[in-house]
């Protein structure tokens, strides 16, 4: 998240005016954020969990339903099924994309059936074409998790447009940060009043809920700038590390105790700092691109990258390397002063029976990613690579 003191005047405004928590600002956002990502409709909600409940639910799935999903996955996707009655059924990851095998999916399609997520990991796609084909011939929903993917494109359009609906996530590291939060986006209108209804129901956030998160955003913010992270945070994550402790993996799983099981609407407030961060969005979405692609070019050619299906461009949210010690890299990188994350993405296997996903339990055990910040110079950016290039010994 990049800091921005002028919020602080935008938040007094709203608190005087009253409509800190319901407002126009809501109805403004999401006509602006379904003009980025080109779809007919878009609809706020509290995060990407709620989202995606109001979708399943909208499209009439039932407690007991069966919905397909990649095995190597943020785990809160999963876990969110599970909290709400639906069976995740997951399909193994291919080994060099990190995504859904298509390949796969047949195989575990029966009578019970009724959806497919398709988590773009990392910021890069799936192979859609693919696997919109498999969820049309078996009659199947298509549901695009898009979290990470804001900014991302696949045969020229963005994610999320895919399928019957998708949901993109404001929380924590993500490209735009509204503290919580989350948007759906559809095509179809007749769904888009369904998803409306049901969520018509729900309560705002209080005011003391909003303004608790947006102190811990800033606070986060803050001990993650340059010089207040490397005189707080990255000594405290080198001594975490000889306890093979992540500090960002801590942090993330409080947060989602505290805000993305709970089920309320979108604020005013939200909205207002999201429609501020729309105008330089695609300008710095451009510059982490720009700066992955730099890295790439300058990476030995024995280390391995995510491989990018045919045609798209990837929002580079996370670059994810495949290590052979992932812990020995993660300590040679942070020596670098370079901070990674152990467990961004697992092997979700384990969670239900009967499923044998080996390239979900290969990438969980050998991928650790790096986040990279929006402004990085040419020398930081050779910095990172040479640093990888350094223990090229150590990643695949």
């Amino acid at each position: 998240m990049l800091f921005n003191p002028g919020e602080f005047k935008d938040i007094w405004n709203l608190l005087c005016a009253h409509n800190i928590k319901e407002g126009n600002f809501i109805k403004e956002f999401e006509e602006k954020f379904k003009h980025f990502v080109e779809v007919k409709e878009a609809i706020a909600v509290s995060s990407g969990r709620f989202g995606l409940y109001l979708i399943l639910r909208s499209l009439g799935l039932n407690k007991g339903d069966n919905v397909l999903l990649s095995a190597y996955n943020f785990k809160g996707v999963p876990k969110a099924l599970l909290q709400d009655g639906f069976n995740p059924i997951f399909i193994d990851a291919d080994e060099k994309t990190y995504q859904i095998n298509p390949v796969q999916i047949e195989k575990r399609i029966d009578g019970k059936v009724k959806a497919i997520i398709l988590t773009h990991l990392f910021g890069q796609s799936c192979e859609i074409d693919k696997i919109r084909d498999i969820a049309g011939k078996k009659n199947l929903f298509l549901i695009e998790d898009a979290a990470h993917s804001l900014g991302s494109y696949y045969h020229g359009k963005h994610t999320g447009s895919f399928g019957q609906a998708g949901f993109f996530s404001f929380a924590g590291s993500k490209t735009l940060n509204t503290s919580f939060g989350g948007m759906i986006v559809t095509n179809d209108s007749g769904l888009a009043n369904k998803i409306r209804q049901k969520l018509g129901k729900y309560n705002f956030p209080t005011i003391s809920r909003l303004l608790k998160e947006r102190i811990t955003t800033y606070i986060h913010a803050l001990l993650t700038q340059r010089l207040f992270y490397s005189l707080t945070e990255y000594p405290l994550t080198l001594l975490m590390s000889i306890f093979q402790l992540d500090p960002l993996e801590i942090y993330k799983s409080f947060k989602h105790r505290e805000t993305s099981e709970i089920k309320m609407r979108f604020s005013n407030l939200q909205a207002l700092l999201g429609l501020r961060q729309m105008g330089n969005l695609s300008t710095l979405i451009s510059r982490r691109k720009t700066a992955a692609d730099k890295i790439l070019q300058r990476l030995d050619s024995s280390i391995s990258s995510q491989s990018i299906p045919y045609n798209s461009q990837p929002n580079y949210f996370m670059f994810p390397l495949k290590a052979k010690d992932k812990q020995r890299v993660f300590k040679s990188l942070l020596l670098s002063g370079i901070d990674s994350n152990l467990n961004y993405a697992n092997d979700c296997s384990g969670m239900c029976k009967d499923t044998n996903a080996p390239a979900a339990r290969f990438l969980s055990k050998s991928i650790l990613t790096i986040q990279l910040p929006f402004y990085l110079n040419d020398k930081e950016i050779d910095h990172i690579a040479s640093s990888l290039n350094r223990i090229k010994e150590l990643l695949y």
